[in-house]
């Protein structure tokens, strides 16, 4: 384009100087004089040239190539030129808007960046849907819930990214009828089964165009598990007070209605209604130890433990149930083991707990084991029975709060049901973690500590 204007003006020159040579010929001068005049008019024409070349075209040149690079992005340049006002003008107020979008551009860059940390730093999931219900945006949670790149998401089609009808429906219906889509759950698979709440919102323009809708997604498939577990919870607490208080007061009405005459009877009634009393005495300090260790606020004074004194403590304990029972009770502890840090007397009910239950559901003749094994960072503590097993169907509940695989032996045996949630609650706390196989042959519950704090 500039080259044109360069071409038409001195063109325009040229023509003029044509014109010029034209007259000439018509008036009857002399050649000298003649030539003088043309050569003079040619000087003059090529002086006026270049002036307009110098004080115009080049500059218009330099402010539209200038003005194409800011247009390609360049906005960090500055356009000098020596013109005419009109021109410096010109290029003051190009080199202003310049300025002014080059500020412009870094202010959006920074809500960008400070609305892209945002979505990176949430904890649910995100998804906007253009005006055409395309993708457009997708978080980072969203990504690791169902495994998907942006690749595999830009500009596609909801179903093609979440397979799910029932998700695309509710964020369809906010964009046509533009209006917010509030707590719906639903039940998404991720590939496991996950609960969902959704939340979908539309996206509206200048003057309430439709651009879009923005959805989010909360996970609420642990809450809603916990809802479950209390509810349950609650339950089961009221359940087994309630079992011994009523064998307690039907008791004691029998004796105030005449029992009491019957000494047989009697004590026999009063044995019962002591062994109740212990259960249930039994069944609120497990209640409160669980309460305690799941109260968040209380923080164990670790103190170096050595477990093989806990374990052989423990073993002595149980020597007299176990030579009853007529049960082998074992220990494997290495000479140097190292001190565990901990709470010597939650630990020690860690282990009671498990070798209770072990001696419990062991049948006569069978053994026992309590296996140390110290690793570079930790230790591992192994209680092994021959009993009975655990179904496979329960070893995923056994260390939930009142679950029984067999709830009449349970009972009978005097169990509250509380013994392997509060030692899952006591190796969690010191940083552990508690394991259990099984398989018709017996059963082997693990835990492990580490060695530092």
């Amino acid at each position: 384009m500039l080259t044109g204007i360069r071409q038409r003006t001195l063109g325009s020159y040229a023509i003029l100087f044509g014109i010029y040579v034209l007259l000439m010929l018509f008036h009857n001068w002399g050649l000298v004089n003649l030539l003088t005049v043309l050569l003079g008019s040619f000087w003059a024409t090529v002086l006026l040239a270049w002036l307009t070349t110098r004080r115009l075209i080049t500059p218009v040149e330099q402010i539209t190539s200038a003005a194409q690079e800011m247009a390609g992005g360049v906005l960090d340049m500055e356009i000098r030129v020596q013109g005419e006002q009109e021109l410096d003008d010109l290029a003051w107020s190009i080199n202003y808007m310049a300025r002014q979008l080059r500020k412009n551009l870094f202010l959006i860059t920074e809500e960008r960046n400070r609305a892209r940390a945002i979505l990176n730093s949430m904890a649910d999931g995100v998804i906007a849907l253009d005006e055409n219900g395309r993708v457009i945006l997708i978080n980072p949670v969203v990504e690791s819930i169902f495994n998907i790149k942006e690749e595999h998401w830009i500009g596609t089609e909801l179903i093609k990214v979440i397979r799910n009808h029932e998700l695309e429906q509710l964020f369809i219906r906010a964009l046509q009828d533009m209006q917010p889509m509030l707590n719906n759950e639903l039940q998404i698979l991720t590939p496991e089964p996950r609960l969902f709440r959704v939340q979908i919102s539309p996206l509206k323009g200048v003057k309430h165009k439709k651009m879009g809708v923005v959805g989010l997604l909360t996970d609420v498939t642990e809450r809603r598990k916990l809802d479950q577990m209390r509810t349950e919870f609650a339950a089961n607490v009221s359940h087994e007070l309630r079992t011994p208080l009523t064998s307690i007061n039907g008791f004691v009405e029998t004796l105030l209605d005449g029992a009491m005459e019957q000494p047989e009877i009697a004590r026999n009634f009063l044995e019962i209604i002591h062994s109740e009393g212990k259960r249930l005495a039994n069944l609120i300090d497990d209640l409160l130890k669980l309460s305690r260790l799941e109260d968040r606020r209380n923080i164990l004074h670790k103190q170096p433990v050595n477990l093989a004194d806990v374990i052989q403590k423990t073993v002595k304990m149980f020597e007299g149930l176990a030579q009853d029972k007529n049960i082998e009770l074992t220990i494997a502890i290495p000479e140097d083991l190292p001190s565990v840090p901990g709470d010597a007397g939650l630990l020690s009910q860690v282990v009671v707990n498990l070798v209770d239950n072990a001696l419990k559901y062991t049948l006569p003749g069978g053994k026992v084991n309590i296996a140390v094994n110290p690793q570079h960072d930790h230790v591992t503590v192994a209680v092994a029975d021959t009993g009975i097993g655990i179904p496979p169907e329960n070893l995923s509940r056994v260390f939930e709060r009142f679950y029984r695989v067999d709830k009449a032996r349970s009972r009978e045996m005097g169990g509250t049901g509380l013994g392997l949630s509060i030692s899952k609650h006591i190796v969690e706390a010191h940083g552990g973690k508690i394991k259990v196989t099984s398989s018709p042959a017996g059963s082997t519950f693990t835990f492990t500590l580490p060695l530092e704090v």
